[in-house]
């Protein structure tokens, strides 16, 4: 509980208390739309600064080496010496797979069934 008698409860010599001040209130509005102001003045400047990113530019980056020779090339070197090297590696991997997958489910089968 607050003590008014032992400051004389007032603001000044006007006889008003600090809290029942109208010129505070409307130097409070005033600073707190500055400060608003500010905030979105703020974030506007940021959000046209982060329009050019470095992903952004990336990514233009990549999007134009794709449409180039060089890529075209590289694709055409892939599928034709690349590829057909690995192609007995992969189906060598996708069979043991299989069989690892079909001994799984069979040990699955074998675990219900002596349930």
């Amino acid at each position: 509980m607050v003590d008014e008698g032992r400051a004389g409860g007032t603001f000044g010599t006007s006889g008003t208390k600090l809290w029942e001040d109208s010129g505070n209130k409307a130097v409070g509005t005033i600073l707190a739309t500055a400060l608003a102001a500010g905030v979105v003045a703020f974030l506007l400047r940021r959000s046209q600064q982060e329009d050019e990113t470095p992903t952004g530019r990336i990514s233009s980056l990549a999007r134009s080496f794709a449409d180039s020779d060089n890529m075209g090339v590289g694709r055409d070197f892939f599928m034709e010496r690349i590829l057909p090297e690995f192609k007995p590696a992969l189906l060598s991997i996708l069979g043991e797979l299989e069989e690892v997958v079909d001994q799984a489910f069979r040990r699955s089968e074998k675990a219900i069934k002596k349930l």
